[in-house]
């Protein structure tokens, strides 16, 4: 995978979780919508670890994940 490709699907589930995000503060907290769209969340960040081979800091904007490393097109 081209780091080019990496920053995009990084950049599209950002978007998504943001989304994400937003629908959740119209749902009940206790409700099972709202915990399957948790849940959908933390999957989110686990894909985009992956994918820019680092854990994600929560404390930064973007999650501290772009841009990716320089050495990531060395990956195979």
């Amino acid at each position: 995978m081209f780091a080019r490709d990496a920053e995009a699907i990084i950049r599209d589930a950002l978007r998504l979780r943001d989304t994400i995000l937003a629908a959740q503060l119209h749902l009940k907290a206790n409700g099972a919508l709202f915990w399957q769209l948790s849940g959908l969340t933390d999957r989110l960040h686990a894909v985009m670890a992956t994918v820019a081979e680092r854990e994600p800091d929560f404390r930064t904007a973007g999650l501290g994940l772009l841009p990716l490393p320089e050495d990531y097109s060395s990956r195979k």
